[in-house]
């Protein structure tokens, strides 16, 4: 009989290979496939539900386990009977189980209330194996022998008499199940610890926690330490979550999950603080290690960060590329970073400080798209930020939070977009912007990139001499560094003190044009040929004009019709100059000037040449320019002149540790001469080739050729005759001054 059985098994096994019922035929369930290993015994996987049509007499069927390999077989097989099977009494009464051998059982049922569908369940008891509704029925218990892989599938075998009908199902698969963990947050903290991430463990596969004392391990780094309080925060499925519990080890740095049984298809998430000890934690992620009796994945969990209270500023991406000269143009992004949440104290400040030859237009604003802003309420844009100081160098914002939030509750990110500023024409290099403020921020940043807008160039350098007209120079290039460097339209930049400060720029449709200007003393002849030689830049050539300053600098005008597509070159040919007889020895520039290539000339201490070239050289010396020793003596109105002794009408002196000489002597000392020597609403203005020296009473600045020099000293006036610094002023006309304390002379040397 048992061989007969054993044989029918086999065919429905290979006949059936999945429950296949007929139509209003029995169905086999199981609660859970569970994945177990081999060689295991009185292993608890799922129950197995048996659901069967209407019941109107007595039926049996045999289930039976693989018989190859052998030692496959049921452990204590129970029956529970529900009492209502779709709204209605049970057409099952009594389930009795009869063992025939250890892998092969016989069900049989007695008819309940008759013609209804039936329903039982199959699982296991220690204390009342085949009884109906035994008081600790749990899931089937089975034995598996060793060597074997792949599925555990049971035979169900039946007369087709009967109720039941033949096939098979998979009750567990051998393999290892693997358990999935995540982390839902990775929050900052402080030397003071707290709650880390919420940990969530998910079984892939019923039975993936295993039995065990450490089933899962969570083991934090040196340092850190698990407070004992863990617990199961949500439980999203599974059924014997009562066989959970947690445990502390490895001086606490392990946090440790038990399972009295096999997990049965858990999802849950656990909370849980964590110490920290500051003299041996590092800072930086806290990446827990996960191991365990249990197969998990991944082996490591970044469970939140460290670090001290306090901010980080860089930029964001790479630096903007700007051109010299140009006003109101946008920097790069740059970014503000809480190391801790609550690191940024509202009501203190930031400051940014702009290098010399850059002004701000307007402060930066918050790029919501791309920062994590919390409970920052400003400085969110660009009217937050006020200029400090009136050089518009420096401006400064507050931060400020919501209304009440006094910190934030998350680690904060702030990029930071749109900062417009102006810069000098002859501005180059890294914009590197200063750091600074109440806030604790400090360092620099480089936000930008400046190159010229255009470029200079000469095909030859003549030689020339003072006092003749119409002297050919070299042919002249200004080129574009890049397509609409040189504008059609008038823009220009000045600080404005109702708007604390800040550069406002102002574009009207006016024409621009491009200036190139000679030295003083240098006009030209005639107007000389001016053609655009490459690009689309269009000019009008009707409009091309010459004329002369009013320091006697000759210069050239090029209005501007349209802005270029593709980078341009503009070629100035056939001019000719006239050199006056005040103009020095020496090389002979032009520079490019003009609304057209530079906007921010309004803007203090800022150049207005875009750039220059030498275009011819002096060969013959003005009058009254040869070579000079001058000695000066302290308290003494008598000084020499290449060894000539001459009287002035006030004596040098020393105060502040600089010697101070009557302007019109040490003017012509350095080679001014006395037509070249201005005095106009307290200023001082002194002429010599192509350098022009502005001294105002009063003042430490010193201005040479539009660019402001401090000095340690102001020009001042003593007993109503005006007196310079004199090593200043010498310095910056190309004399050189040497003093001797002994003698208390001073020597200057042209």
């Amino acid at each position: 009989m048992i061989a007969i059985l054993a044989t029918l098994a086999l065919l429905a096994t290979l006949l059936v290979p999945m429950v296949t019922p007929a139509a209003a035929s029995s169905t086999y369930s199981m609660s859970n496939v569970s994945v177990i290993s081999a060689n295991v015994t009185n292993k608890i996987i799922g129950t197995l539900q048996v659901d069967l049509p209407a019941v109107t007499t007595s039926s049996f069927v045999y289930m039976s386990l693989p018989s190859s390999p052998s030692g496959y077989s049921f452990n204590n097989v129970a029956v529970s009977v529900p009492t209502n099977v779709g709204g209605g009494a049970n057409g099952v009464g009594t389930v009795t189980i009869s063992p025939v051998n250890g892998n092969l059982i016989k069900i049989a049922i007695t008819a309940g209330a008759s013609g209804n569908p039936g329903r039982f369940i199959l699982g296991s008891s220690a204390t009342n194996p085949g009884g109906t509704n035994p008081g600790d029925f749990t899931g089937l218990s089975i034995n598996v022998p060793s060597g074997v892989t792949g599925e555990v599938v049971a035979t169900m075998s039946a007369p087709s008499s009967q109720i039941f009908t033949s096939g098979t199902v998979t009750i567990a698969k051998i393999g290892t199940g693997t358990v999935a963990v995540a982390v839902e947050n990775t929050p900052s903290l402080g030397s003071g610890g707290g709650q880390v991430g919420i940990i969530s463990v998910k079984e892939l596969s019923a039975g993936a926690l295993v039995k065990s004392t450490s089933s899962l391990k969570f083991t934090l780094p040196s340092g850190f330490t698990w407070r004992h309080d863990a617990a199961v925060n949500n439980v999203f499925w599974g059924t014997n979550m009562s066989d959970v519990s947690f445990d502390y080890g490895n001086s606490d740095r392990d946090l440790i999950i038990k399972m009295a049984n096999d997990g049965q298809g858990l999802y849950f998430n656990i909370k849980a603080n964590i110490d920290i000890d500051e003299s041996v934690a590092k800072e930086g992620d806290i990446v827990v290690t996960v191991g365990g009796d249990s197969t998990v994945s991944p082996g490591t969990l970044t469970v939140g960060s460290y670090g001290s209270y306090g901010l980080t500023i860089k930029a964001y991406g790479d630096p903007a590329n700007l051109t010299a000269g140009k006003a109101n143009v946008a920097l790069g992004k740059f970014e503000i970073d809480e190391n801790l949440a609550g690191s940024l104290i509202p009501g203190r400040t930031i400051t940014l400080t702009l290098p010399s030859g850059v002004v701000w237009n307007s402060g930066p604003a918050i790029d919501t798209s791309l920062s994590t802003q919390d409970n920052v309420a400003e400085p969110t844009n660009s009217t937050h930020w006020k200029a400090v100081g009136s050089d518009g160098r420096t401006i400064k914002a507050e931060v400020k939070m919501t209304a009440g939030n006094s910190a934030t509750s998350n680690k904060a990110k702030l990029i930071f977009k749109d900062a417009k500023v102006s810069t000098s024409a002859d501005f180059s290099g890294d914009i590197n912007v200063t750091v600074g403020g109440s806030e604790g921020l400090a360092g620099t940043i480089t936000l930008a990139k400046v190159t010229s807008g255009v470029t200079a160039s000469a095909a030859s350098t003549p030689d020339v001499k003072i006092g003749v007209t119409g002297q050919a120079a070299g042919d002249f290039t200004i080129t574009e560094t890049a397509a609409g460097n040189i504008n059609s339209t008038i823009t220009t930049s000045k600080l404005d003190s109702t708007t604390n400060y800040l550069a406002q720029a102002t574009s009207t449709n006016n024409r621009a044009q491009i200036e190139v200007y000679a030295p003083a003393g240098v006009t030209f002849t005639s107007t000389p040929t001016v053609s655009v030689t490459s690009g689309d830049l269009m000019i009008d050539t009707t409009g091309v004009t010459t004329n002369t300053s009013s320091l006697g600098e000759g210069y050239l005008v090029i209005p501007i019709k349209s802005t270029s597509l593709t980078a341009s070159t503009i070629k100035i040919s056939g001019i000719k100059l006239t050199i006056d007889r005040t103009v020095p020895e020496g090389p002979i520039k032009l520079k490019v000037k003009g609304s057209a290539v530079q906007e921010t000339k309004d803007l203090p201490g800022f150049a207005s040449t875009a750039a220059s070239a030498v275009v011819a050289n002096v060969v013959t010396p003005a009058p009254g320019e040869q070579k000079a020793k001058v000695i000066f003596t302290i308290s003494d109105t008598k000084y020499t002149v290449n060894g000539v002794e001459q009287t002035m009408d006030v004596a040098p002196y020393i105060k502040d540790g600089r010697t101070f000489v009557p302007v019109r002597y040490a003017a012509q000392a350095v080679g001014v001469t006395p037509e070249n020597i201005l005095y106009a609403d307290g200023k001082v203005t002194l002429i010599k080739g192509d350098k022009v020296v502005q001294l105002t009473i009063g003042s430490n600045v010193m201005v040479i050729n539009g660019i402001g020099i401090a000095m340690d000293v102001p020009a001042e006036i003593k007993d109503g005759r005006t007196m310079l610094p004199f090593r200043w002023v010498a310095q910056a006309l190309g004399a050189k001054v040497n003093w001797d304390e002994a003698t208390q002379t001073v020597t200057m040397e042209l």
